[in-house]
């Protein structure tokens, strides 16, 4: 993480600065700070396509967003003479009067998006389905712990979630071990494969 401290002269446009400097700078990161005044303000409020413009002497009260290459996501708000406070999206236009001082924080990699998809892709592969205080439950997690292999663990602890399990395995004995959301079988099984691979077709 690196900080930039711009200072903006009279008459600079507030958001241009910012993807100006990101862009010759290869930057990427996140407005951190900011303290100024803007003689003009253009800003879009959410849930409409119009630009507001506000002219006069203009206090920020905040900037937030992001910049990333010339590509900048900023959200302002200020306050006008009386104390009102207005925000929106920041557009282009947006003057300053005497001066403005802005603390960027810059990052060597963008932050991963992560979706749902992606969220799906990393549960594990094996879920054991145990009931409490069962011997044989409680050995087909010690196996699966002492083998460091991934998994989720869900409870039986009553009739409905016991009737969905086992018409998803056509078995009632448990623990019931599913793989790949197929059923594998349970503690016998789970031994023998471990006897063949240590698990490692688990992982």
């Amino acid at each position: 993480m690196q900080s930039h401290s711009l200072k903006l002269s009279p008459e600079s446009d507030l958001m241009n600065s910012i993807k100006e400097y990101s862009l010759l700078n290869n930057l990427y990161g996140y407005v951190s700070g900011v303290v100024g005044n803007l003689r003009t303000v253009c800003i879009q409020c959410p849930g409409n396509q119009e630009i507001n413009k506000f002219q006069g002497n203009l206090e920020i009260v905040s900037l937030n967003g992001h910049f990333n290459k010339g590509d900048v996501h900023l959200h302002l708000s200020f306050a006008d003479e009386g104390c009102n406070v207005f925000g929106g999206h920041l557009e282009e236009g947006c003057i300053v009067k005497k001066g403005t001082d802005i603390l960027l924080l810059s990052f060597e990699q963008k932050i991963i998006n992560i979706s749902t998809n992606d969220l799906l892709k990393n549960e594990s592969r094996v879920k054991a389905y145990i009931l409490k205080d069962c011997p044989w439950s409680k050995r087909a997690i010690r196996l699966l712990n002492s083998l460091s292999i991934p998994h989720e663990v869900t409870l039986i602890d009553n009739d409905e979630s016991f009737q969905k399990i086992m018409a998803q395995s056509s078995h009632n004995t448990f623990p019931q071990i599913f793989l790949d959301n197929e059923f594998f079988g349970g503690y016998d099984e789970l031994s023998e494969q471990a006897k063949i691979d240590n698990l490692s077709s688990f992982m």
